[in-house]
Protein backbone atom coordinates (compact mmCIF):
# COMPACT_ATOMS: atom_id res chain seq x y z
CA UNK A 1 0.00 0.00 0.00
CA UNK A 2 1.11 3.67 -0.60
CA UNK A 3 0.97 6.34 1.91
CA UNK A 4 2.15 9.59 1.91
CA UNK A 5 3.89 11.39 4.84
CA UNK A 6 5.19 15.00 5.44
CA UNK A 7 9.03 14.11 7.05
CA UNK A 8 11.21 16.55 8.24
CA UNK A 9 14.20 16.66 5.66
CA UNK A 10 17.04 15.66 8.61
CA UNK A 11 15.08 12.93 9.14
CA UNK A 12 14.98 11.72 5.51
CA UNK A 13 18.73 12.48 5.09
CA UNK A 14 19.69 10.00 8.62
CA UNK A 15 16.54 7.51 7.07
CA UNK A 16 18.84 7.49 4.05
CA UNK A 17 22.38 7.05 5.95
CA UNK A 18 20.57 3.96 7.70
CA UNK A 19 19.50 2.24 4.64
CA UNK A 20 22.64 2.33 2.75
CA UNK A 21 24.52 0.88 5.91
CA UNK A 22 21.91 -2.06 6.24
CA UNK A 23 21.55 -2.19 2.31
CA UNK A 24 18.12 -1.78 2.45
CA UNK A 25 15.31 0.62 0.84
CA UNK A 26 14.19 3.72 2.74
CA UNK A 27 10.60 1.82 2.16
CA UNK A 28 11.43 -1.09 3.96
CA UNK A 29 13.30 0.53 6.65
CA UNK A 30 10.07 2.63 6.88
CA UNK A 31 7.63 -0.07 7.56
CA UNK A 32 10.27 -1.94 9.94
CA UNK A 33 10.18 1.17 11.95
CA UNK A 34 6.56 1.47 12.12
CA UNK A 35 5.62 -1.78 12.64
CA UNK A 36 8.43 -1.58 15.94
CA UNK A 37 6.38 1.13 16.99
CA UNK A 38 2.81 0.09 16.46
CA UNK A 39 4.09 -3.24 18.69
CA UNK A 40 5.80 -1.07 21.29
CA UNK A 41 3.27 1.16 21.61
CA UNK A 42 0.56 -2.02 21.77
CA UNK A 43 2.71 -3.29 25.05
CA UNK A 44 2.60 0.00 26.89
CA UNK A 45 -0.95 -0.32 26.03
CA UNK A 46 -1.14 -3.96 27.67
CA UNK A 47 1.04 -2.62 30.60
CA UNK A 48 -1.03 0.08 31.37
CA UNK A 49 -4.25 -1.90 31.54
CA UNK A 50 -2.55 -4.95 33.66
CA UNK A 51 -1.13 -1.89 35.97
CA UNK A 52 -3.95 -0.60 36.39
CA UNK A 53 -6.14 -3.96 36.76
CA UNK A 54 -3.24 -4.72 39.77
CA UNK A 55 -4.17 -1.01 41.34
CA UNK A 56 -7.82 -2.07 41.53
CA UNK A 57 -7.07 -5.65 43.49
CA UNK A 58 -7.74 -6.39 47.09
CA UNK A 59 -5.58 -9.13 48.98
CA UNK A 60 -7.74 -11.16 51.88
CA UNK A 61 -7.22 -10.33 55.23
CA UNK A 62 -6.22 -13.77 55.53
CA UNK A 63 -3.94 -14.03 53.22
CA UNK A 64 -2.25 -10.84 55.01
CA UNK A 65 -2.11 -12.08 58.24
CA UNK A 66 -0.44 -15.66 56.48
CA UNK A 67 2.18 -13.59 55.06
CA UNK A 68 2.96 -11.95 58.38
CA UNK A 69 3.40 -15.16 59.90
CA UNK A 70 5.66 -16.72 57.47
CA UNK A 71 7.88 -13.61 57.75
CA UNK A 72 8.04 -13.75 61.47
CA UNK A 73 8.72 -17.67 61.25
CA UNK A 74 11.76 -17.02 58.56
CA UNK A 75 12.96 -13.48 60.48
CA UNK A 76 13.56 -16.34 63.63
CA UNK A 77 15.93 -18.96 61.52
Amino acid sequence: MRVTVNVPDRVVHDLRIQATKERKSVSSLVSEFIEGGIKIKGKKSAKASLLKMIGQAKVDKKALKMLDQMRSVDDRT
